[in-house]
């Protein structure tokens, strides 16, 4: 019980909440045998001090778990991520909601507790409809909230690329990675198929705005706008030339992690040119 009460005073940081989630579950589980170990006034006293220890951990858990889109929010930056790859962040924040997947019925049962707590004021059935959530846990719903939080902060950082084209590859980037993470763990379970297809939309989306950004202005170089002769078409393969080699010479620093992907726009831009 003293160890509980010192690591509650430590301060509440994202990494420490599978610890004290940790603590909650085993401390809840051994729980019911106290009317054994103790005599019954002194089990009384201490099945207090369990249960405000509990109730402490509960609220600690919460509020960390509750304060990690803030957390994500607050991650900003004055420099365009390198490459346009996968941010640390982006890393961070699914790897981390994957691990919270293991403490999933807790994490539930806590949430719907504050739930609970936050709708007194309602009827029983207006109760019941929030607690719902259409049908979503709160943790699906607050793991969603969470990745919401990530996607704005995302479109922030995507605005620091002055290369309109390197953006829609670094937002193409990290959407996939989130579809990949949460489409092959149990994280499916919490997010549904409807939001995994509207995210892949979402980065097939940036896949399209980067060929027709990238390409479309290079590719009309050899528009047939009617004109004859050697020298005019000699004139339009040197400017096709020249605009190739300049995207040529900038995106070669960029990178596509997934190979599956860069694959995939590889023959889609090969097909186009």
């Amino acid at each position: 019980l003293n160890f509980g009460q010192a690591v509650l005073i430590c301060p509440p940081r994202p990494e420490r909440l599978f610890c004290l989630l940790d603590m909650y579950e085993t401390l809840s589980k051994f729980l019911p045998d106290l009317g054994d170990l103790f005599a019954e006034e002194a089990g009384s006293l201490v099945e207090i001090e369990f249960h405000e220890l509990l109730k402490r951990l509960s609220n600690s858990a919460k509020e960390i778990f509750l304060e990690f889109g803030n957390h994500v929010a607050s991650n900003t930056s004055t420099i365009p991520f390198t490459s346009g790859s996968i941010t640390h962040l982006t890393r961070y924040v699914m790897n981390y909601i994957m691990l919270l997947v293991e403490y999933g019925d807790t994490l539930n049962s806590l949430l719907e507790e504050q739930n609970l707590e936050n709708t007194d004021q309602f009827s029983q059935a207006e109760v019941s409809q929030i607690i719902n959530l259409n049908n979503t846990s709160p943790m699906a719903h607050s793991l969603k909230s969470v990745t919401s939080v990530l996607e704005a902060n995302l479109d922030t950082k995507s605005d620091l690329y002055g290369d309109e084209s390197l953006k829609h590859i670094f937002m193409m980037n990290n959407i996939h990675y989130m579809v990949q993470k949460i489409e092959n763990s149990q994280l499916r379970w919490y997010f549904g198929d409807e939001w995994i297809r509207r995210h892949v939309w979402k980065f097939r989306q940036h896949e399209t705005c980067y060929e027709r950004i990238t390409w479309s202005s290079i590719l009309s170089q050899l528009k047939d706008d009617g004109s004859k002769g050697k020298a005019m078409l000699k004139d339009k393969c040197r400017k096709f030339n020249t605009a190739f080699e300049e995207v040529y010479k900038s995106q070669t620093a960029w990178k596509i992690p997934d190979a599956q992907l860069r694959e995939e726009l590889r023959i889609s831009t090969s097909q186009k040119v």
